[in-house]
């Protein structure tokens, strides 16, 4: 198994690095030998031999760096969402998949369409998934979405009023993921961390007890649920 992280050192806020990190724990409890690649700016990089790319959030500037370097890639990439390769974007790195960010051309993956603003949006959210369920994590962006409903990912079941974005939060097309809830989210909700290793290994998949990482999502769902 394969696995790319895009721009570790560039997109690098929030500790995002952890999902990658638990994301191959959880792979090698099944039994799956995992590899990671860390590629930055002006490498190389043959995004066809991996079986999960992944990308994490980084300050508004270092966005737009990422942005310009991954477009090489744009025929590659695209190519990799058809074929189902399994993809996350956390953070502001989701605003890449779509087709612009402000007045900057993007990846055009979904369709949506991102604009920057003067206000900060911030705040802890509850948002759903029928397959995943309940996802928890905290928002924090400068940027308003619009567009691509048709492939959202999840609903809002709580969130400050801060948050004046769309009903809904994230997208998925074919096995691509983006979301701007941060934690990690993966680290932080074992559905969703479920879901992405079970679209990797495939048949070699079983569910696997991890009674602290359960504890830390109820916990904060829980506390989550009291300010409702």
């Amino acid at each position: 198994m394969k696995i790319l992280h895009l721009y570790p050192n560039l997109m690098n806020l929030y500790g995002e690095y952890g999902n990658v990190t638990v994301l191959k724990k959880h792979l090698e409890d099944l039994k799956i030998k995992v590899e990671i690649d860390r590629k930055e700016v002006q490498d190389d990089i043959d995004l066809l031999k991996y079986d999960f790319i992944y990308m994490g959030s980084g300050t508004e500037s270092k966005q737009l760096i990422a942005l310009n370097d991954l477009m090489k890639y744009k025929p590659l990439l695209k190519k990799c969402v058809e074929e189902d390769k399994v993809i996350l974007f956390t953070g502001n790195a989701m605003e890449l998949l779509g087709k612009k960010i402000d007045d900057h051309e993007a990846l055009n993956i979904i369709d949506f369409e991102t604009v920057t603003k003067e206000k900060r949006y911030t705040g802890d959210v509850i948002v759903t998934n029928e397959q995943i369920g309940e996802v928890v994590g905290f928002i924090n962006k400068s940027t308003l979405i619009t567009g691509g409903q048709q492939y959202k990912l999840f609903d809002y079941e709580f969130r400050y009023e801060t948050l004046e974005d769309n009903d809904y939060e994230g997208y998925r097309y074919h096995n691509t993921f983006g979301t701007h809830i941060i934690g990690p989210v993966l680290v932080k909700n074992p559905g969703f961390m479920n879901l992405i290793v079970s679209l990797l290994a495939k048949d070699k998949f079983q569910k696997i007890d991890y009674p602290f990482e359960d504890e830390a999502y109820e916990t904060t769902l829980r506390e989550l649920r009291k300010r409702k």
